[in-house]
C-alpha cells in the first residue's frame, strides 16, 4: 500500500495567498476607517477599541481551539470554513449601518473576523507539519507567513484609491470578493488531510484522547520556553507592524505621504529577506546538529534585530536610520519559519494545537506592546523607547538558548510513499 504523496509546492501557494489575503482582510478596517467613522459618528477611540477589543481579543483566544479543530478535522475542512468566515464578516462589516447601532454591529463582525482568523497560522503550521518533509518545514512557514506582509504593503496601495473612488463600502465588498475567491481555491485545490500518526486511515483519535494530548502540551517546558520567547520577539516586532508610521511622522518629522511611502520599506524588505531565514535553518538542520540549528538560526536573527533597531534609533540621517530599522524587521521576521517549525516538531502529536499556544503567546505579547509604546514613548521618548525593546528582544533570544531540542524529534514525512512490505 502506498499514500498519496500531497503536492508540497502547491500547498505552500495555497497557504501563501491564504496568508496574503487574510492579512489584507484584517487590516482593511485601517483604511477604511477614514470615511467610515465620520459618516457612521465613531471617534477614532470607538476605532481603536473595535480593532483592540474585538478583533484582537477573539484573534488571541481562539488561536489553541483552532489549532485543536485542526489536528481533529484536518486543515482542508477547517481553514476552508475558517475563511467563509472572514468573507461573512466583511460582508458584515460593508453592511454596517449608522442607525444608533454602528460601534456594537461593528464591533460584533469584527470579533467573528478574530474567531475565523484564529485558525490561519496554526492549522497552516499543522498542514505544512502533516505534508512537508522535516527538512523543508522551515522555509515553507517562512514562506508562508512572509505572504502577511505582503498583504501588509498591497493593502493600502490597492484599497486606498478605491476607496476614494468609491466609498468605504467598497473596501470591504473588494475584500470579500478576494476572500471568497480564495476559499474556493483552497476547497478545490487544498489536499486531503494525512491519515492521523496513532490512528488508521480514515480515523482520528478518540475526543478525550486528543483534548488530553493537547492539555500535555501545558507541561511541555520546552515548548513553553518557546512561547515565552515569542511572546517577548512579538511584542518587540509590533513596535513596527502598529508604530512605524508614528515613529516616522512623530520621530523623525517626515511628511504623512512621505510616511506613506518610507512606512512601506520594512515590510517589502522583510517580505524580500525573511523566508532566507527558513532557507538556512532547514540547509543548517540536515546536519548534525539537526532541529537544533533551527533555533540557532533564529536566536541569531532576533540578535541581530536588537542591534540593527539601536543602530537605527540612533542614526541621526533619516533615510540610514530607516534602512537599519527596515533590515531588523526582516531580521525580526526571518525568526518565524525556524520557530514554527520548532513549535510543531515539538508538539507532534498535536501540531495545530502546539501552533495555537505559540501565537496566542505572540498575540498577548502584542497586545502589550500596542497598550505600552505610547506610554513608553511620552515617557522616555523615542529613541530610549527601541532601546527598551531591543532589550526585550535579547532576553527572547536567551529564552530561546534554554529550549532543549533533539533531532530524533523530527518525525517522517507523513505524505512520503511507505513500502508495503
Amino acid at each position: 500500500m502506498r499514500q498519496t504523496a500531497p503536492r508540497p509546492i502547491l500547498l505552500i501557494l495555497l497557504l501563501a495567498l491564504v496568508s496574503l489575503v487574510g492579512y489584507t482582510l484584517r487590516s482593511n478596517i485601517s483604511i477604511a476607517q477614514e470615511y467610515l467613522a465620520p459618516e457612521l459618528g465613531l471617534t477614532m477611540n470607538d476605532m481603536g477599541t473595535i480593532t483592540a477589543w474585538g478583533f484582537q481579543l477573539a484573534y488571541a483566544v481562539f488561536q489553541i481551539p483552532a489549532g485543536f479543530l485542526g489536528d481533529r478535522y484536518g486543515a482542508r475542512l477547517v481553514l476552508g470554513l475558517a475563511i467563509v468566515t472572514w468573507v461573512i464578516a466583511t460582508l458584515g462589516s460593508a453592511l454596517v449601518s449608522g442607525a444608533g447601532a454602528a460601534f456594537a454591529t461593528l464591533f460584533g463582525v469584527r470579533f467573528l473576523l478574530g474567531v475565523g482568523q484564529a485558525a490561519t497560522y496554526p492549522v497552516g503550521a499543522m498542514a505544512i507539519a502533516q505534508a512537508i518533509p522535516p527538512q523543508r518545514r522551515a522555509t515553507a512557514n517562512a514562506f508562508f507567513i512572509s505572504a502577511a506582509l505582503l498583504g501588509a504593503a498591497l493593502a493600502p496601495l490597492t484599497l486606498a484609491p478605491l476607496m476614494v473612488s468609491f466609498g468605504w463600502r467598497a473596501v470591504f465588498l473588494a475584500s470579500a470578493g478576494l476572500g471568497l475567491l480564495t476559499a474556493l481555491l483552497w476547497f478545490l485545490l487544498a489536499p486531503s488531510p494525512p491519515s492521523h500518526p496513532e490512528t488508521g486511515p480514515g480515523e482520528r483519535p478518540s475526543l478525550g484522547a486528543q483534548l488530553r494530548a493537547s492539555l500535555a502540551l501545558l507541561k511541555d517546558q520546552n515548548l513553553l520556553l518557546l512561547s515565552t520567547g515569542y511572546l517577548l520577539h512579538a511584542a518587540a516586532f509590533f513596535v513596527f507592524i502598529f508604530w512605524f508610521f508614528r515613529y516616522l511622522t512623530e520621530g523623525r518629522g517626515f511628511s504623512v505621504l512621505a510616511s506613506g511611502f518610507w512606512g512601506s520599506v520594512p515590510a517589502l524588505t522583510a517580505f524580500l529577506l525573511a523566508p532566507l531565514g527558513g532557507l538556512l535553518a532547514d540547509r543548517l538542520s540536515r546536519g548534525p546538529a539537526g532541529v537544533r540549528a533551527r533555533l540557532r538560526v533564529a536566536i541569531g536573527a532576533l540578535l541581530a534585530a536588537a542591534l540593527l533597531v539601536m543602530l537605527g534609533a540612533n542614526l541621526a540621517a533619516p533615510v540610514p536610520a530607516i534602512a537599519a530599522l527596515a533590515l531588523s524587521v526582516a531580521c525580526f521576521n526571518a525568526t518565524e519559519g525556524p520557530v514554527w517549525a520548532t513549535a510543531t516538531a515539538l508538539g507532534s502529536a498535536s501540531p495545530g494545537a502546539a501552533g495555537g499556544l505559540l501565537n496566542f503567546m505572540g498575540n498577548v505579547g502584542g497586545i502589550i506592546s500596542i497598550w505600552a509604546v505610547p506610554r513608553m514613548k511620552d515617557a522616555w521618548g523615542w529613541t530610549t523607547m527601541l532601546g527598551i525593546w531591543a532589550g526585550v528582544a535579547v532576553v527572547a533570544a536567551l529564552l530561546w538558548s534554554l529550549v532543549r531540542t533533539e533531532p530524533t524529534r523530527l518525525q517522517p514525512h507523513v505524505g512520503e510513499p511507505v513500502s508495503s512490505a
